[in-house]
C-alpha cells in the first residue's frame, strides 16, 4: 500500500506542475497495484482526483482516470463532468 500511496502522491505533484500525462500515469499505476487496500486507496486517490478535476476538468485523460477510479473503488461521489 505504501507504493500505491507514493504513486498517488507523485501523481498529485505532477498534476500541480502541469504534467497531466505523468499525473494520470501515476494514478493508473496505483489503481492497478496487486496489493492494495480499497478503503485506503479510495481515500488517497481522492487527492489526485480533486487536483485533476480542479486543474484539468475538460481533459479526456482526467475523465478516463476518474472512470477507472470509480470502477476500481466504487466511488460514487466523484461526480462525472457531464452531470
Amino acid at each position: 500500500m505504501r507504493n500505491t500511496e507514493a504513486r498517488i502522491t507523485l501523481g498529485v505533484i505532477a498534476a500541480r506542475q502541469g504534467d497531466i500525462d505523468q499525473a494520470v500515469h501515476y494514478g493508473e499505476r496505483a489503481l492497478t497495484e496487486s496489493r492494495r487496500s480499497l478503503p485506503s486507496l479510495a481515500m488517497v486517490s481522492r487527492d489526485l482526483a480533486r487536483v485533476l478535476k480542479e486543474r484539468y476538468p475538460a481533459e479526456q485523460a482526467t475523465e478516463n482516470y476518474l472512470d477507472q477510479l470509480r470502477t476500481v473503488v466504487g466511488v460514487s461521489n466523484l461526480a462525472r463532468r457531464h452531470q
